[in-house]
């Protein structure tokens, strides 16, 4: 249990930076660590959870959160910022407790919030896909698994992410580097991964072949998954990248090495129809048809997403409106060579891979090889306006909390 007294928080002081520090040595001996026994039931076994020492809590308890208990369209008026004088409390011992850095906000935020995603989602709910932080305690499972107090930490948690604290279980994390701005990092975690999945782990290759010679095509060129997609597959060599957007955005396409095609799917399937050896597709224009029909007799699709229809949908009898159930069992089971992706769905059934190549992108930003490019940072006050900016179109880019601003 995290301590709730202000005046022994006080004397506490932050051992990380805001966004880079080396990770620190949990303490080890009983004076720097409390065991508390618990139970929750008489029927529950009791476990231990461990406080960080310390001078390893925060300067400032507060906690803050965005909320909302209903479901709606409008994020200003069904949401709030709610500020309370108290720590999210381990309630498992494999959970951890992460104070957030860093946390995204996207369109998967406004789809849940309207309550038209395709999973259930329980309410009151606070939203945030993904974050960035340090551990501040954590149950006696996590710590045996070798996690530390302070250590930097990145998770894609689907929903709680825009708050200054989240528990997570500790399998659902994996480690950052002490060197990488933590606003960058948490755009690896849905961004970067999906794109780099997608090029690299959807498509059934031998154990050798590469992307290099790779025909590629990516719909929504100007959105933040298609611009990972675009810097990634230029990385690993890839012969030809065409990408979709509106006309506005093709001179910046072409400065990118792309070879930008217009939005509508009649007008550029003729131009690569049976060409390309991997197709990712986030709109769903047609059902994913002409996607499919762009595919050389080897190629594959790869569906993250079906925004067209999102953006438009309404709240269906049971939550997620049939169009959306129905788009997504197409690309799961009816299409042939198509995959189906879902980063937090992978990060909970492939975990080993995706904390595998999670890893290999966190390197690849403190190296400098890789650069998402933010277009706003902002604090939790804001992040119900920019949501509703996100689903009215008017801003485009990779938008991050930054919670303790």
């Amino acid at each position: 249990m995290i301590a709730r007294n202000r005046s022994r928080s006080e004397a506490y002081q932050s051992t990380l930076s805001e966004d880079s520090s080396p990770k620190m040595r949990r303490a080890r001996s009983q004076s720097r660590t409390r065991p508390i026994a618990r139970t929750r039931s008489k029927s529950r076994a009791k476990f231990e959870v461990r406080d960080a020492p310390p001078e390893d809590l925060v300067e400032d308890e507060v906690n803050k959160f965005v909320h909302y208990k209903k479901f709606g369209l409008y994020a200003t008026e069904i949401s709030r910022v709610i500020a309370i004088d108290e720590i999210p409390e381990i309630k498992h011992s494999n959970q951890v407790v992460v104070k957030v850095k860093a946390s995204t906000v996207s369109l998967n935020d406004c789809y849940i919030r309207r309550g038209i995603w395709y999973d259930s989602i329980p309410l009151p709910n606070t939203p945030g896909f993904d974050i960035v932080g340090t551990v501040v305690s954590m149950g006696v499972e996590a710590e045996a698994a070798g996690f530390e107090y302070g250590e930097a930490v990145a998770s894609c948690c689907r929903t709680g992410g825009n708050a200054r604290y989240i528990v997570v279980d500790y399998s659902d994390l994996c480690s950052v580097p002490g060197n990488v701005d933590s606003a960058q990092a948490v755009c690896l975690i849905s961004t970067y991964m999906t794109a780099y999945q997608a090029l690299h782990r959807c498509k059934p290759r031998a154990p050798r072949e590469t992307l290099e010679g790779s025909n590629i095509l990516v719909t929504g060129g100007n959105e933040p998954i298609a611009q990972a997609v675009i810097e990634l597959a230029q990385r690993a060599g890839a012969s030809k990248i065409f990408a979709t957007a509106a006309k506005k955005y093709h001179d910046q396409l072409t400065e990118q090495g792309v070879c930008p095609l217009p939005m509508d799917a009649k007008m550029w399937l003729p131009l690569v129809r049976g060409k390309m050896d991997i197709v990712i597709d986030g709109i769903c224009q047609d059902g994913y048809a002409s996607p499919h029909q762009a595919l050389n007799y080897r190629g594959h699709l790869v569906v993250h997403g079906m925004s067209l229809i999102m953006n438009g949908a309404e709240q269906g009898f049971c939550g997620t409106p049939f169009d959306v159930m129905y788009q997504r069992f197409k690309a799961g089971y009816l299409l042939s060579r198509t995959t189906r992706y879902c980063p937090y769905e992978w990060s909970r059934t492939r975990s080993a891979e995706w904390k595998h190549d999670m890893e290999y992108l966190m390197e690849l930003l403190a190296r400098g090889k890789i650069n998402p490019k933010i277009t706003k940072r902002i604090t939790l006050d804001s992040v119900p306006y920019y949501q509703q900016q996100l689903e009215a179109g008017e801003i485009n880019g990779l938008i991050v909390c930054k919670p303790w601003k």
